[in-house]
C-alpha cells in the first residue's frame, strides 16, 4: 500500500534535524515550549500520521509514547508549527527517550519548514551476551 503523505506536511519543507539509530520498538517524546512561552502550538506526524493535533507548548511536558511501525527502516516524526507564537520561529525542546539513551533536541518550525526527526531501527544483536 503506497504511503500518502499528508497535504499540511506536503506543503512546506521537511527538514531533518536528527536521524536517531535504536534497537527498540518505541519511543516516549516530551515536548515543551523551548524558551519564554509565547504561545506556540505544534502538531506532531508520525509516519504521516497525525498523533498531535494543535497542542499549545507550555512549561509542562506533553507526553506520547509511539511504536514503531516495524515494516519501515525509517520511522519519522515530524513537528508542525499551527503558528510562530508571539516570538517567531514556533521552538520547542523535546526530549526523545528509546528506554536506554535520551536524547534532548531544540527544534524551530515556521510556516515553510518542519522539524523532522527520523529513527533508524537497528536489529537487535543475536547470540552476544554481556
Amino acid at each position: 500500500m503506497p504511503v500518502i503523505t499528508p497535504k499540511v506536511l506536503a506543503t512546506r519543507e521537511n527538514e531533518v534535524v536528527k536521524t536517531i539509530i535504536t534497537k527498540s520498538n518505541e519511543i516516549t517524546i516530551d515536548v515543551y515550549d523551548n524558551g519564554e512561552i509565547d504561545g506556540d502550538s505544534i502538531s506532531v506526524f508520525f509516519n504521516g500520521k497525525l498523533v498531535l493535533s494543535h497542542q499549545r507548548l507550555g512549561y509542562k511536558a506533553i507526553e506520547l509514547k509511539l511504536n514503531f511501525d516495524q515494516n519501515r527502516q525509517v520511522n519519522e516524526l515530524v513537528m508542525y508549527a499551527e503558528n510562530l507564537g508571539e516570538i517567531p520561529p514556533n521552538t520547542a525542546l523535546m526530549l526523545v527517550s528509546d528506554g536506554k539513551k535520551r536524547y534532548e533536541l531544540r527544534l524551530s518550525s515556521n510556516l515553510e519548514k518542519n522539524a523532522t526527526i527520523r529513527i533508524k531501527r537497528k536489529a537487535p544483536d543475536k547470540g552476544r551476551k554481556k
